[in-house]
């Protein structure tokens, strides 16, 4: 889903940026459980992980019902090359 010129105009959510410090403060933690992978981080919590960003966000509005935009950081382990 694209986001709109509306929604492009609105200020990220003070929860967005919650989540994802979250997600780097136990970045050592997700290493160990989701390597490789795509994580989406709601009220500070894991709830999706996928080797596709766009799945594990598309899981975490399913379980959630939460809407744009959600947390999602890549656990890398250090073997990809960019």
């Amino acid at each position: 889903m694209s986001p709109t010129a509306e929604s492009a105009s609105q200020p990220i959510p003070k929860r967005y940026w919650q989540d994802q410090r979250w997600a780097f403060d136990h970045y050592p933690d997700l290493v160990k459980r989701y390597r490789d992978r795509w994580v989406a981080v709601v009220n500070r919590r894991v709830v999706a992980a996928s080797k596709s960003s766009v799945k594990a966000q598309e899981q975490a509005r399913a379980k959630t019902g939460r809407q744009l935009p959600i947390a999602v950081v890549f656990v890398e382990t250090g073997r990809h090359v960019y």
